[in-house]
């Protein structure tokens, strides 16, 4: 996969519409991929995270809970333990989000090592 830079990647304004409008690539899949690993990093770190999104309300929500939900299960994982009830629960919430995200994004989401 293509590495970028924080420059390139705090410039990228990423449109959630791109398969509702048939602009979506696997180019763009790649740069999607990087960009959701760039902003986990930067959540985790407690910095401003350079978002700019395009697409429905309802796309522009479902992605913002995806990635919080993703966040939030990282922060079990690394607090608890993978085998923690809490932290199944979590999974649980995460794979929803996740969900609800690419039925209405029409996009896989990136991370899937769960």
């Amino acid at each position: 996969m293509q590495q970028l830079n924080e420059e390139q990647l705090e410039e990228l304004v990423f449109d959630l519409g791109a398969a509702r409008k048939g602009t979506l690539n696997e180019n763009i899949l790649h740069v999607f991929a990087a960009w959701i690993q760039y902003l986990l990093s930067k959540m985790f770190k407690g910095r401003k995270v350079p978002v700019r999104v395009r697409g429905s309300r309802i796309e522009i929500s479902a992605f913002t809970d995806a990635l919080v939900n993703e966040k939030r299960y990282m922060t079990y994982i690394k607090k608890y333990g993978l085998d923690d009830p809490m932290t199944y629960q979590q999974k649980g919430k995460l794979d929803l989000a996740i969900r609800k995200f690419e039925r209405e994004a029409k996009i896989n989401w990136p991370i899937r090592g769960h």
